[in-house]
């Protein structure tokens, strides 16, 4: 089986650095990294969703991160983001969070940005999620409860009301027709217990005669030679 989606905290505290010289979600930062990892194996592109993004409206697009909202400096990330121009827009915080693990995890192929807004149903993010995932080759990253931290440090729950509704909705589409894979731990400092979910489907081998070609990408580690790898297409639904 391989990893068509996965599921992460995004609470700024993933970000090394962030708690200063304390060591915070050191084993829930573990598993989102190995997660992003099987992710990228047979990815292409990837797709960043934050579905209770603190904005009236919906943004799709590129973006670079950025923590300056919760008050992190980028001289303060344990996580080194890629080159990006610098007048790209600037994602929210849950979001920024899953852009720095992709660059920490080695991703380097293209990342496209869906941030919805507080007016967003449930029954269209879990449309969009199901476009997304129709296209071979794009893995899909959700951000979970990702908000600024309270001001002892400690993380906020997923919020009720619409941008609750939509993520449950999506991550409970996404386990409806993919096997969930969850592993848990329970952060050193607040005690919160956080969860990173991998999405896992079968992998079918189709196998290509024709010529290697002599250039061109170099396959990912792990990818069958001459090979093409797709997942059986069931269609994800809110139903």
């Amino acid at each position: 089986m391989i990893v068509r989606a996965v599921a992460l905290p995004g609470t700024p505290l993933l970000v090394p650095g962030v708690a200063g010289s304390a060591e915070v979600l050191a084993e829930p930062r573990s598993q989102a990294l190995d997660a992003l990892r099987d992710l990228a194996r047979y990815a292409h592109r990837v797709v960043v969703l934050d579905c209770g993004a603190r904005r009236p409206d919906d943004r799709r697009g590129t973006a670079r991160p950025g923590l300056e909202a919760v008050g992190v400096a980028p001289r303060w990330w344990g996580w080194t983001p890629r080159p990006v121009e610098p007048d790209l827009p600037v994602a929210g915080v849950a979001t920024s969070v899953a852009l720095l693990a992709l660059d920490a995890a080695g991703w380097e192929g293209p990342v496209e940005v869906v941030e919805l807004g507080t007016g967003t149903v449930p029954a269209a993010a879990v449309g969009l999620v199901r476009d997304v995932l129709a296209e071979e080759g794009t893995g899909l990253v959700v951000v979970t409860g990702g908000r600024p931290p309270v001001p002892d440090g400690g993380a906020r729950p997923a919020d009720a009301g619409a941008a609750g509704a939509a993520e449950h909705a999506v991550l409970d589409a996404l386990g409806a027709v993919w096997h969930r894979d969850a592993r848990q731990a329970t952060g050193e400092y607040e005690g919160r217990v956080y969860e990173v979910v991998r999405f896992r489907a079968p992998a079918v081998v189709v196998r290509d005669s024709r010529p290697a070609r002599a250039a061109g990408r170099a396959a990912r580690p792990g990818t069958p030679d001459r090979a093409t790898l797709r997942t059986p297409r069931r269609e994800v639904s809110g139903g």
